[in-house]
């Protein structure tokens, strides 16, 4: 890619949209590298996926696909770096197809097999994220970097055309909000529902921790006692497909015994395998392969279960509740790379693997203010107690999407009717 630009190295490092952490050699600007893409993808996040509430969603995921492979068609005929600065910006911002599907596809199925439908779906994702990047280096090892995006090309009109014929087309659910009250509300419901700012703060320590891990692996595979090439240090992240493949197995264990003990199994499995890593991640590989193999699995259950959570808030704020949430994946990316790189250059891996560890101790922190039973505007307690009762579950679930409707009408002020109290749903009294 310098070459075709006629640029030094620098210049391009920190271009493509896609970043191998075992392709970057320096300890300094690896986790630079690693959180770059995602500001621009957060600003699509925050300010493009919660359209999925004011619009309808079929013509919203048409029109991002078609833009997006627009852009991979100027990516690759580009001749100025400048230009091609731009556009891998404005991909950034646009590629956020995935997070206007996710809410989707909880709006489609049953509320008892909504975490395993979510589940298979971030499955996808992180599939199609890990064969691109390793498909995406094959190609450009035999061939040129616009090969890639020849083929970028194709996989997304192949996309555009199946979403053409298979997704399917429904009302917008709020076709009376204006895009500031888009925005309006996701600030609201971001200081006045607890079970929201609890999930964005698992979420963000969570991500801290996984970043934490995935950065200064690289640094403690190609120094002793290892000394791997980025070769062999790259596939270690084909590992994460066996995690991945966990998932859909992850959605039926959440529902089944509820979203908040998923999460707590799932932190509590994470805080082992990083004390695994901190005891014996520097002397023999072997942890190194389990490790990397629990942390994307379970790492998954955490992120399926606190979407289950905070889609339980409100069936018309479905996008933006993900967005806040997915918007916190930003700041943990930040924290844990920046932050990690810091500690192991200065202390050693047993100091960065003790960091994630007590990142994964403050999430359970975090996960006790509030018990599982409590109520939707209820910050701190145990209301309800830890007993748990699936028939109770699917009772709750179902009773907060029938009164979920009423209760964003009158957050946005768009209807002047009551809303349902929530509390009435753990009565067994909803209508």
């Amino acid at each position: 890619m310098a070459d075709s630009f006629h640029e030094t190295y620098s210049e391009v490092a920190w271009i493509p949209t896609m970043y191998q952490v075992g392709c970057v050699s320096s300890p300094v600007i690896a986790p630079l590298l690693v959180t770059f893409p995602y500001d621009r993808y957060c600003i699509g996040l925050f300010f493009i996926s919660p359209l999925g509430d004011m619009v309808r969603r079929r013509q919203l995921i048409l029109a991002l696909v078609c833009i997006t492979t627009c852009i991979s068609v100027a990516l690759a005929l580009s001749r100025n770096i400048t230009i091609f600065r731009t556009l891998a910006i404005l991909m950034g911002a646009f590629n956020v197809t995935p997070q206007i599907l996710i809410p989707m596809v909880a709006d489609l199925v049953e509320p008892r097999h909504r975490a395993c439908a979510v589940s298979m779906l971030q499955s996808g994702i992180m599939l199609g994220i890990l064969l691109g990047r390793v498909i995406a280096g094959i190609i450009g090892y035999y061939t040129t970097w616009r090969v890639v995006y020849y083929m970028a090309i194709g996989m997304q009109t192949i996309v555009l055309c199946g979403a053409y014929f298979i997704i399917p087309d429904h009302p917008p659910k709020n076709p009376d909000l204006t895009y500031v009250d888009i925005l309006h509300t996701m600030v609201t419901y971001s200081v006045t529902e607890p079970s929201l700012m609890q999930a964005v703060l698992i979420n963000i320590a969570s991500v801290a921790g996984w970043s934490n891990f995935w950065v200064t692996l690289t640094f403690l595979l190609g120094d002793e006692p290892y000394h791997f090439s980025t070769l062999y240090i790259g596939l270690f992240g084909l590992i994460g497909i066996l995690g991945i493949f966990s998932g859909p197995l992850a959605g039926r264990f959440i529902d089944r015994r509820g979203a908040w003990y998923s999460v707590l199994v799932a932190t509590l499995c994470l805080l082992v395998l990083q004390s695994i890593e901190m005891a014996a991640g520097g002397l023999h590989i072997g942890v190194v392969v389990v490790v990397c193999f629990g942390i994307d699995a379970f790492r998954q259950t955490q992120t399926v279960s606190l979407q289950t959570i905070i889609f339980s808030i409100s069936e018309e704020a479905r996008s933006r509740l993900n967005a806040v949430l997915g918007a916190s994946l930003f700041a943990g990316q930040v924290i844990g790379s920046s932050a990690g790189s810091h500690v192991f250059l200065r202390y050693g891996w047993r100091a960065a693997a003790a960091l994630s560890v007590g990142l994964y101790g403050w999430q359970l922190l975090v996960l006790f203010i509030r018990g599982p039973n409590c109520g939707r505007h209820v910050w701190f307690g145990y209301e309800g107690g830890f007993a748990f009762n699936e028939r109770k579950l699917y009772e709750e679930r179902t009773c907060a999407d029938a009164t979920s409707r009423s209760d964003t009408a009158e957050m946005t002020e768009v209807t002047t009717e009551a809303r349902t109290p929530r509390d009435s749903c753990y009565a067994g009294e909803c209508a």
